[in-house]
């Protein structure tokens, strides 16, 4: 089985691995019908270069298989993250060698919070995967 491991990026990391991260990052944003009409992956390289979101990378062998993407907010005084993108093969893989360090480091942090726009059919994952709840339900009316 191959050796897996996780690498937070710095902005010029990003850079040499955008190339492998690109293709993982526009199937998340092109397969999330509310991420595509706010962002794209040049979004979210421009806010990578910007130092205002963090992306993880889970590797195999040295190379990129997944990336999550969190971008940091605060809420009438509540520091929180939101998922930006969350794409690859290997997730729950990744999840369960990782997951609860990246909680830790969010809490470390001081987010109180972890939210996450997904679309209908990957809630589930999200919930029973992820360990997220349900806590509203978010529609929107393109004008």
């Amino acid at each position: 089985m191959p050796k897996m491991s996780i690498e937070m990026l710095v902005k010029e990391r990003v850079v040499e691995l955008w190339p492998q991260l690109m293709p993982l990052l526009d199937a998340a944003c092109t397969g999330n019908p509310i991420a595509i009409s706010e962002m794209d992956v040049g979004h979210i390289f421009i806010t990578s270069q910007l130092d205002n979101c963090v992306v993880f990378v889970g590797m195999e062998d040295n190379v990129v298989t997944c990336v999550l993407v969190l971008q940091f907010n605060d809420t009438n005084g509540h520091k929180g993250a939101d998922v930006m993108a969350l794409a690859g093969r290997g997730l729950l893989r990744f999840k369960a060698l990782y997951w609860q360090t990246i909680i830790d480091w969010l809490r470390g942090n001081g987010v109180e919070f972890l939210d996450a726009y997904t679309p209908i059919d990957r809630v589930k994952m999200y919930k029973q995967k992820f360990g997220f709840e349900t806590s509203c339900a978010y529609v929107r009316m393109t004008l």
